[in-house]
């Protein structure tokens, strides 16, 4: 990881850093800054029989990217120089074809002191009038790691995948490819967790021009919210408010003596008016007196349950949201992201797992996590967040063929020794949760383990065959793409049940 500079902001993140363990150790990736350079490292990759990945900005838990300990066996690369470009290729009208580095990132990484707002994908958009429709919760991924994991935005009016055109990579062989929209191959290697071959470039054909999104952030109690069950049909109003707001997210914090919830709501908006969102922890000072916060909630919980920790918990995050409706308007990149702000990978780091729900499902769910959360030590000390996702192309999409409810719930990295305790944590969710129908999970995010059970449900290749129908032939492609298997780590290769070459042989 990169140190931040040596000011107030600095010191306060890096007295973080110095905490917590790299995400995929210690080794420095090795830089590769075009095509020919990729070319060079698989080819020795291939002759040394090694694997090749790809760190973007480690937004992804370590195993996702490469292993936890990197091997003699194991070669990891990022992508810089030309492998960061940006390029306007053709222009009509309000349509731009732009051609972008997939090592590019969508805004500004904290954590690498080469990026820049002004080299970002959405600024370099914005100065060309374009917009991006849709954006994830913050931006510093690269372009190529928010799409090959299946990343999402909270919209089901609008998708990322929407704007792409071409997915250029460099396959197991060492050749250049090309995947056009509309193709298998397009759909197949969207959502290839680097499986496939190296993303180097993404063409993008941008029809939005820029615009502001306005709205407004606003806490009230669970009875007030969309999480209130209707006397007369029995049911919230969540499922509607997903489905007919242009851009939502709500964050629930379901403590006995919380009850909370903040929801963020906003649409595409004509006003010029500019009232920037401010995110409440976007305040270094704020972010740590929060974690604090947390740590020692974490620690009361674990060591002093009862009556007095619950109320103290509650009325401890009662202090961090704003109470007050606060209204926004901006520019489309500086909106969306509603948790840029947040130093989320270093002061407030934290972790995710996160469930994908066919949308019909949403009422069942929420149900299921209304109980769930009667339990104090499953209620925790921290927030959850729910919101939507449009049906995808991608094959191996979590929202392939459908829009999506998500759930993710937050747990918070420094209150454990290098994040023990979060698995146990999740435990209680994946047992509840794994059970209903259609159920899928981010890729790049926290993962049930390969062959345990959770309710009855063991997750392994059999259940993802059943929860993805195109997974075989996305097994088969991958296999043409990569017949050496230099890109399958030990932990995709249990996941998906790929046998070794020997075993196939």
């Amino acid at each position: 990881m990169t140190a931040l500079p040596n000011d107030g902001r600095g010191q306060l993140y890096n007295f973080f850093l110095a905490t917590e363990s790299p995400p995929i150790g210690p080794t420095v990736p090795e830089l590769v800054n075009n095509e020919d350079e990729l070319k060079n490292v698989i080819k020795s990759a291939r002759e040394g029989k090694k694997i090749v990945r790809v760190v973007g900005s480690a937004h992804s838990i370590g195993p996702a990217i490469g292993d936890t300990v990197l091997t003699p066996n194991e070669r990891l690369i990022r992508l810089g120089g030309e492998l960061r470009s940006f390029t306007v290729l053709s222009e009509q009208g309000d349509t731009k074809i732009v051609k972008v580095g997939g090592g590019c990132y969508l805004g500004k990484n904290p954590l690498d002191m080469d990026s820049t707002w002004a080299n970002s994908v959405n600024v370099q958009l914005a100065n060309i009038n374009c917009a991006i429709p849709i954006l994830g919760g913050i931006t510093q991924q690269s372009i190529a790691g928010f799409t090959m994991t299946g990343s999402a935005g909270g919209s089901v009016a609008h998708g990322f995948e929407d704007i792409i055109k071409e997915i250029h990579f460099i396959d197991g062989k060492g050749q250049s490819q090309v995947a056009e929209r509309g193709t298998d191959l397009f759909n197949a290697v969207g959502v290839s967790l680097g499986l496939f071959g190296v993303i180097t470039y993404m063409v993008l054909e941008v029809k939005t021009p820029s615009f502001n999104v306005g709205g407004v952030e606003k806490t009230v109690s669970v009875a007030e919210s969309v999480l209130a069950v209707n006397k007369n049909t029995g049911t919230s109003k969540l499922q509607e408010t997903l489905e007919n707001t242009e851009y939502f997210r709500l964050m629930w914090f379901p403590q006995k003596y919380a009850q909370k919830v903040t929801e963020w709501s906003g649409k595409r908006s004509e006003s010029t008016k500019i009232e920037p969102y401010k995110d409440v922890v976007g305040n270094p000072w704020v972010a740590g007196a929060a974690a604090m916060a947390l740590r020692t909630m974490h620690w009361l919980l674990t060591h002093v349950p009862g009556e007095d920790t619950y109320k103290f918990i509650g009325d401890t995050l009662k202090i961090f949201v704003k109470e007050k409706p606060t209204p926004f308007n901006d520019v489309w990149y500086k909106t969306i992201p509603m948790d840029d702000q947040a130093p989320t990978d270093t002061i407030f780091k934290t972790e995710f797992t996160e469930l994908w729900f066919p949308m019909e499902e949403t009422e069942n769910v929420l149900n299921i996590l209304k109980k769930l959360y009667e339990d104090q030590q499953v209620a925790g000390n921290y927030a959850c967040e729910l919101y939507a996702g449009k049906r995808s192309p991608f094959w191996m999409s979590p929202a392939y063929n459908r829009n999506v409810f998500r759930f993710d719930p937050f747990w918070f990295y420094h209150q454990g020794v290098e994040g023990k305790g979060v698995r146990e944590y999740y435990n209680h969710f994946w047992k509840a949760l794994m059970k209903v129908d259609g159920v899928r999970l981010h890729w790049g995010k926290y993962l049930p383990y390969s062959g345990g059970t959770y309710g009855g449900v063991e997750y392994g290749a059999a259940f993802l065959k059943k929860s993805y129908p195109k997974m075989d032939d996305w097994l088969a492609l991958r296999a043409k793409y990569d017949p050496d298997q230099i890109y399958v780590t030990e932990y995709w290769r249990k996941l998906f049940g790929i046998e070794t070459i020997s075993a196939q042989e």
